[in-house]
Order: C-alpha cells, then structure tokens, then sequence
C-alpha cells in the first residue's frame, strides 16, 4: 500500500492537481477576480446564514486531525518542504473547490420534504452518464463511507483519545464512548442538528486554536525567519530523492505536503460539495465563493499556525504527530498548552466525526434511496470511534491517504467533464452588467 500512495500521493496526485488546479485557474480566476466585489456582497446577503451554516459543515469536516496531527505528521515525514507544497495544493485547490461546490449546487436534487441532497455522486453520474456514470457515483458513494471509518471516525477518535490521555490522564476508551454517544444522538435527530451543532463548534474551537497559536509565534517570533528559511529550502532541496521531475514529484516533501493537504482541506475531493449543497443558496457560484474561504481557512491559515509554531518551538521534529504538536506547544506557552490543545484536538476531532457522518449518510441515502440508511451511519461511526480510541492507526492514514487519492481522481475528472457548466454558471453571475440604451419618445420624453 505504500508504494501505491507513493505513486498516486506523490506522483499522479500532485501532478493532477497542479494541472487541474491551473485550468480552473485560468478558466475562471481572472473573472471571479475582477468581480470580487460583486461575489462579496452576494455572500453576505439573503441566504448568508444558511450558507455559513453549510460552510460550519464543511468546514467541521476539515478541521480535525488533519490541521494539528497531520500537519505534524507532514514535517515528520516529509520535513518542512511539505509545507510549501501544502500552500501550493491549497492554492491550486481553492478553484477546484470553486468548481465542486457550483457544480453541486447546480445538480443538487430535492426530497419530498423539500430538502436539498447533492455533491459529487449526483453531478458524477451526469458527467459521465449511462453505466459508466452510475458506476462511478456507486464506487465514489463506497469511498465516502470507507473514509467515513477512517478519517472521519478512527483517526479523529484516536488523536482524541491520545490528547486527552496525556493532557487530562482521562482513559482512551472513554473518549470513544463519548464520542459514540453524543454523535449518535446528534446524528440520529437529523442533518439540521448537524448544523447546529458544527454552526456551535467550528467558531469557538477555531478562535481557541488561533489565540494559542498566535501567542506560540508572538513569544517566538525571533525564530519565524528561520522558520520560513526551513521551509523554503526543504521545498526545493527534497531529501531521498533522485534529480528530475519524476524524483521531485515522488519527494517526501511533495508527497506528504500534498496527501496531508487534501487530508486537511478535502479540495478536489468532491466530499464538502455534499454539505455547501443543502445550502438555501439560489446562484451555485455565490456558495461556491464559501468553498474558496473554506480552503483558506482550513489550510492557509490554521495548518500554517500549526507548522509554525511547531517550527519555531525549537522541540525535535520527532515522536507521532499528535505528542509532536502538544510538545511543541508546551514548549512554548507551558503547562498551560497542553490542556488548551488537548480540548482543541478534542473539539475539532468531534466536529469532523459529525460532518464525515453526514457525508456517509448521504452517500448511503444516494446508494440505497432509504432513509433508515443513517443507522447503518451510526453504528459505523460507533464502531469506528471504539476502535481508534484504544487502537493504533499507522495504517489508517496509509488506507486514508489511498482513498482520498482515489476520491479526487474520480471527482476531477468529473470537474473537468462538467467544465462548460462550471464556466456558465460562473458567466452568468460575474459577467459585466450590460448597459441598454432605451428608446426614448421625443412628443412625451418618456421610455
């Protein structure tokens, strides 16, 4: 399995993001560019509150292990070059998410309630159409649920679990049957309690993660330049690896900048456009500006205070990812750090436990049309909570890795399918308003 994430994580991943990423770029950056102001005051207006809240979701879907344990993980295994080409993904991954989200507004489909239910398995099966389409939704709706009981429960049950034990002393398990519970409730009451209860989380872990970061980089700022001088010559000086392309594509700096990136951000992925698409939002592109925020926020802001201050700390870039963090941190802000951090782990590995499960729940809605599918949810979640609290998961980051990859090849080549309606949708929100001269009747002076 490793050497097959080397070729697809390091290689064919990087590479099809920097190219898919590029086109998108230029095919619909400069208009989205130039009517920034427009796309602003259209985020903030009318359906704003559901939008946000459908962005809470997504967003409470990236921010978990991937912005403390796997940004850590990155400089552990790839050295601080990986961070580089975390910005690099992100960068190329904002349009990507751009594109996803517009086109899961555009094919979204509404229950006889009412509700919306879209994202990659719905515009997949219209991209590619007939057998060939249906098959693909089925194996992308399959890998949501498989990355559901990797990412989305053993791996945030187990960072968890591991913070909290070093922090508080409290049992591994424990923290599994916490997350069991509560998540099943949520869960069990509707997708409208996940909102509500990401809408609560994501804020409120976010500020408490940045004001600990910002004081780490504030009382070590002397050591920030050399920080960036690490980064920017691990980038382009990768160890281990051969000259060429092929060698700087398969590096360990690009390998593990990139995997953990899209483990961070998910752009490209196809997952989040399952939670922008139950929001109220009319115009695809309007939410598909939230997509863009989502991937700054998740990547360029808070995974680069997690390199950082892991950075500047001065603790050895030793140890698994979490303990690394927490070592990093008290370092830095002493014993107050790792209470701070452990409940920051704790809140942020919750809200993806909960966004991963409605993801499930949907992937499992569109493969077996039945609403009972969400029990199926629950007791994967559960088990998969139990599990990761008291087991270890080397090798679910490698499964993750491998399901992710295989999640955002079939998505791009979706978006690149669906390209014509991504730019329409796009043209007919940012085009210019065009200016009408009228007809004027000289006897009335009057239209």
């Amino acid at each position: 399995m490793k050497y097959i994430n080397q070729v697809l994580s390091g290689g064919i991943l990087p590479l099809l993001l920097l190219l898919a990423g590029g086109y998108f770029t230029v095919l619909l950056g400069g208009r989205i560019l130039r009517w920034s102001k427009k796309g602003v005051a259209a985020m903030f207006s009318g359906s704003a509150k559901s939008a946000v809240r459908a962005l809470s979701v997504a967003l409470g879907g990236t921010l978990g292990v991937g912005n403390i344990a796997g940004v850590a993980t990155a400089l552990l295994l790839g050295g601080a070059g990986a961070i580089f080409w975390m910005w690099v993904s992100a960068f190329f991954a904002m349009l990507l998410k751009y594109a996803e989200t517009v086109l899961a507004l555009r094919t979204r489909h509404y229950d006889e309630s009412g509700r919306a239910h879209g994202g990659a398995p719905y515009y997949i099966t219209e991209a590619f159409g007939g057998g060939l389409g249906k098959w693909l939704a089925a194996l992308f709706a399959l890998l949501v649920v498989a990355c559901c009981f990797c990412l989305g429960a053993v791996l945030q049950s187990n960072a968890a679990a591991g913070a909290m034990k070093t922090a508080f002393g409290i049992p591994p398990f424990a923290v599994g049957v916490l997350f069991a519970v509560v998540s099943g409730v949520i869960l069990l009451c509707g997708t409208r309690r996940v909102e509500d209860a990401c809408s609560l989380l994501v804020p409120v872990v976010c500020a408490l993660f940045v004001v600990a970061s910002v004081a780490v980089l504030i009382l070590r700022r002397d050591a920030l330049p050399n920080a960036f001088s690490a980064i920017r010559m691990g980038a382009f000086c990768p160890e281990s690896a051969p000259s060429g392309i092929l060698g700087f594509f398969t590096s360990r700096a690009v390998r593990y900048g990139v995997a953990r990136g899209l483990v961070s951000n998910e752009a490209g992925c196809g997952t989040a456009p399952i939670a922008h698409a139950a929001a109220d939002t009319k115009i695809p592109a309007v939410q598909g500006l939230w997509g863009i925020c989502e991937v700054f926020v998740d990547t360029i802001l808070l995974c680069t205070l997690t390199a950082l201050s892991i950075l500047v700390s001065g603790v050895p870039l030793t140890g698994e990812g979490i303990d690394l963090a927490l070592s990093a941190y008290s370092a830095v802000l002493g014993d107050i750090a790792r209470p701070v951090l452990a409940l920051s782990v704790l809140l942020f590995a919750f809200a993806t436990v909960l966004s991963w499960s409605h993801y499930a729940n949907e992937a499992l809605l569109f493969l077996t049309r039945r609403t009972r599918s969400r029990y199926v949810t629950v007791l994967l979640v559960a088990v998969g909570v139990l599990w990761g609290s008291v087991g270890a998961a080397e090798l679910l980051w490698e499964l993750t890795d491998l399901v992710i990859a295989l999640l955002a090849i079939i998505n791009i080549a979706a978006l690149l399918a669906k390209r014509r309606e991504i730019r329409e949708e796009t043209s007919i929100f940012f085009a210019p308003a065009r200016k009408t001269k009228l007809k004027i009747d000289k006897s009335t002076k009057r239209c």
